[in-house]
């Protein structure tokens, strides 16, 4: 039987200021739409508020060229600059029994870099790794970095 698990990991090279860049993708979610609009059309709550853990965010996002939502869990743990995104249900849930979203901040010396990772379970073996998922992490935080830049 075929290993059903895994972790696809990018790092992302940030320009902006990394807490900035941090807080957009944790608690001031409902801003990255106005920062990289092509791919991401909403973030909003579902349950809680914005900053409190264990709080629901319901995201609509083009992906691969059509319309996909998921709704998440997020735990932010503001001192290590570490987010984990538990996808709870949407699109993701078709082709995973497990998709959690990671991002970790990490400076090495005057550079910061957002590492990003997906941990996933596959559904059956047929389904290929989420690669495609990460790499619209990479371009929307890519996006992201240029638009907090130019603010």
């Amino acid at each position: 039987m075929a290993n059903l698990a895994g972790k696809v990991e990018a790092e992302v090279e940030i320009k902006c200021d990394a807490d900035e860049f941090f807080h957009s993708w944790g608690g001031k979610a409902h801003q990255l739409p106005n920062l990289c609009s092509e791919k991401l059309h909403n973030v909003e709550v579902h349950e809680g508020d914005w900053k409190t853990e264990g709080s629901a965010k319901l995201w609509t996002y083009v992906h691969e060229g059509k319309v996909e939502t998921l709704k998440e869990r997020l735990k932010i743990d503001e001192e290590n600059k570490h987010l984990t995104a538990d996808v709870i249900e949407g699109d993701p849930m078709k082709l995973y029994k497990i998709y959690k979203v990671s991002l970790q901040i990490i400076t090495k010396g005057q550079s910061s870099f957002a590492k990003w990772s997906i941990d996933y379970e596959k559904i059956n073996e047929d389904v290929p790794a989420p690669t495609a998922y990460l790499d619209w992490i990479v371009n929307s935080s890519k996006l992201v970095d240029k638009s907090l830049l130019k603010a």
